[in-house]
């Protein structure tokens, strides 16, 4: 009878042994990501939704802010159906490469996407930081969203990548009057902007933030209400800005804004134009670690393809309609105002397909609906897998020939804005940003996440 009660009691000992230290050894979910930040959220660049031929005078479609709840369910288990069918790829350089995340999500969603980042051979992870959620009550009283990034931010930074951040969307105490409660813009006082910026990098610490945007698609009447939308007013805020970046760091890239390629209507300033304009500012061309912003979208347009099209099909007949027109002309741009060694810096590009989205399930939800504006009609003409072949194309053609000499990180955009709450729904049209992500509205990859993990990497 001994000897029975040992065997039992020992090994019981060792496995309670076991088990201590396997809690011991489990990763710490931080007190600060007990409460997600639930304020009404805005989602980056998005889509210049202009017809092919844009008419000054006239208004581009503006996709609304909605109201995100971003208290999400658990991770399901990724199930694949079918292996695509992924031709030869061409190797690419990691170090080059980023994509863009929401990343005002839970803590294990975070980790999720991270890994997911990893395992796509992402070198770089952007996200925005939206000034008007987390300063919103006044100057100095922060939301916990500022705790909640800084800790995603560190992690990621820990685990290798490199963080770019973009910093936009002015709340309204800071904002002209007249300009509170209308669409997102700057700060009355530029300053106020600088010591935000200021405040996040004092908060955040420098160790793992390498580049800094500032401000989005200024060019925009959409991120730029309540000013003047030119490159003279906008250096004014740059400026500032940029002054307390390098108060802080001598090394950390300072990137202007990338400006949405359009033509100039009502709601908008031609990007070429705006870009000569704020070269004629005078910009600091002599610091090695400043780049020039560009946003290279091709709507329906492959990255190889130039403009324009013999017979147009829509969106086909403006050079900035065009991956490979919109770099060569801000490099032309860079080349007339002695900026030969600049670097241009892709803080987004992408393409947008519907086609394989679906809502809730991967397997058996509905197909999600394409938004139903005539403006968007092109995010229906390219397959799930033209996107992939497009994508990967498209990192090839600015690591390669000419372009790789003035080409920095090229973003992607974006990971993950399908995920989140009533982006993808089942019965009206979706989000116009859902068909530009890389995972499903379940969290599920879709065949760009398959096409970038099978891509060599160099």
């Amino acid at each position: 009878m001994k000897v029975k009660w040992r065997i039992p009691f020992a090994f019981l000992l060792l496995t309670s042994v076991v088990f201590l230290f396997t809690l011991q050894s489990l990763p710490q979910v931080m007190p600060v990501h007990a409460q997600i930040s639930t304020a009404a959220s805005t989602f980056g660049p998005i889509i210049v939704d202009q017809t092919a031929q844009p008419t000054t005078g006239a208004t581009p479609t503006i996709a609304p802010t909605v109201q995100a709840t971003l208290t999400l369910a658990a991770t399901p288990t990724v199930v694949t159906s079918t292996e695509p069918t992924i031709p030869p790829l061409p190797t690419l350089r990691s170090d080059q490469m980023g994509i863009q995340m929401y990343a005002n999500i839970e803590i294990d969603r975070w980790w999720g996407l991270v890994d997911r980042a990893q395992f796509m051979g992402f070198k770089w992870i952007k996200f925005q930081v939206s000034w008007k959620e987390i300063e919103a009550e006044g100057k100095g009283i922060y939301t916990n969203q500022i705790n909640v990034l800084r800790e995603h931010l560190i992690y990621a930074g820990r685990r290798g990548f490199k963080m770019m951040i973009s910093v936009v969307n002015a709340p309204d105490w800071a904002r002209p009057a007249e300009a509170r409660g209308q669409l997102d813009g700057p700060p009355a006082n530029p300053q106020d902007y600088a010591d935000f910026v200021a405040a996040l990098l004092d908060q955040w610490g420098t160790d793992y933030i390498s580049a800094i945007e500032i401000w989005n698609e200024p060019n925009l009447a959409r991120e730029w209400t309540g000013a003047p939308m030119n490159a003279q007013t906008y250096r004014r805020y740059f400026d500032v800005a940029y002054n307390a970046i390098r108060a802080r760091s001598p090394n950390i890239w300072v990137i202007t804004a990338g400006l949405a390629p359009t033509g100039d209507t009502a709601g908008s300033v031609e990007d070429r134009r705006y870009l000569r304009d704020l070269y004629a500012t005078g910009l600091p061309l002599n610091d090695p670690a400043f780049a020039i912003g560009v946003h290279p979208y091709g709507w329906a347009n492959a990255p190889d393809a130039r403009c324009c099209a013999s017979q147009s099909q829509g969106w086909d007949d403006q050079p900035y309609f065009f991956f490979l027109d919109t770099i060569l002309a801000y490099r032309e741009i860079m080349l007339a105002n002695n900026h030969a060694n600049g670097k241009l810096m892709a803080t987004e590009f992408g393409w947008s397909s519907f086609d394989g989205l679906h809502f809730q399930s991967h397997i058996d939800g509905p197909p999600a609906m394409a938004p139903n504006d005539p403006n968007l009609a092109w995010m229906n003409r390219i397959t799930q897998d033209q996107q992939a072949e497009y994508i990967i194309r498209a990192f090839e053609l600015a690591q390669t020939g000419d372009i790789a000499a003035y080409m920095g990180v090229m973003v992607l955009w974006n990971m993950n804005f399908s995920s989140l709450p009533e982006f993808v729904k089942a019965d009206q049209p979706s989000r116009p940003e859902s068909g530009f992500s890389v995972l499903d509205s379940d969290w599920n990859t879709r065949p760009i996440y398959l096409w970038l993990q099978a891509a060599p990497k160099q």
